[in-house]
């Protein structure tokens, strides 16, 4: 379904400066930065790699996908939680700072019909890729529901950012928003209201998974943002491969994903 958003011709590093830092949640941050260039390559379900140091330690950059894309003005927002020193040197920056992002990566959401009924599905940290693909959607005349569920309310993240462009339901495990349950749960109810074109998740695999299985079982098509270890993001490495549905041999998340079709990769526990 539509076209492939892989941008290997426009892959560029970008000198993105700093532009705002704020914490969302405990432990999770957004950054915006300045990067025209970036923002024109761009589409929704990529990611780039950003430097996290001054020196080699860390060596390796840190992929994010692109969560908020504003063309006209130039800027970049990544939705990232911090866990490591890598990050940890991320959420330091301040604006006017400069950080090294190497993008567009990855193959992202295909999107090209009009006029659609589009289910979102992101569970904790997964709605960081579905914002920007929302926002795409929804100026193609779709009808969005998103589903954003967390253990806790402080997990669901965004919600108020989603609710510019479709209807935006929440679950909670312990029960701290309106509907108790998992994401799961709310997934079936929408699956059983019928009516889906389409279907894209992001999240944990036991969330794809149940995707999968929902794609086959209803014959709804489905896109899944697979989450991966990356080490160099470009393909090389083959660190972050998984088994292809299709063959005995494996496709790399970071070079053929991270977005696959329901039924294109097998996703181990």
């Amino acid at each position: 379904m539509g076209t492939e958003c892989r941008a290997d011709a426009q892959l560029s590093d970008y000198a993105a400066r700093v532009l705002e830092q704020v914490a969302v949640a405990p432990g999770c941050r957004l950054l915006t930065v300045s990067s025209p260039g970036l923002a024109r390559a761009a589409s929704p379900g990529q990611f780039a790699l950003l430097g996290c140091g001054t020196g080699y330690d860390p060596f390796l950059r840190r992929p994010l996908s692109f969560h908020r894309v504003d063309v006209k003005r130039g800027k970049v927002s990544f939705l990232y939680r911090v866990k490591g020193s890598g990050t940890q040197w991320l959420a330091e920056r301040r604006r006017g700072d400069v950080i090294p992002v190497l993008g567009p990566l990855g193959r992202g959401f295909r999107h090209s019909d009009r006029g659609k009924r589009g289910l979102l599905v992101g569970a904790g940290l997964g709605a960081a890729p579905l914002l920007f693909l929302a926002e795409r959607l929804s100026r193609q005349a779709w009808s969005l529901t998103v589903l954003l569920g967390a253990p806790t309310r402080t997990g669901i993240l965004r919600a108020d950012a989603f609710e510019r462009f479709g209807t935006v339901r929440t679950v909670t495990e312990d029960g701290s928003t309106p509907k108790k349950g998992t994401i799961l749960d709310l997934l079936q109810e929408e699956i059983n209201r019928g009516g889906w074109d389409t279907i894209y998740a992001c999240g944990p695999r036991v969330v794809l998974k149940a995707v999968q299985e929902i794609s086959a079982r209803t014959g709804i098509p489905a896109q899944i943002s697979v989450e991966e270890r990356m080490a160099c993001g470009l393909g090389a490495c083959l660190g972050c491969a998984c088994r292809s549905a299709s063959s005995s041999g494996y496709l790399r998340v970071c070079r053929e994903g991270p977005v696959f079709d329901a039924g294109e990769v097998i996703l181990d526990d």
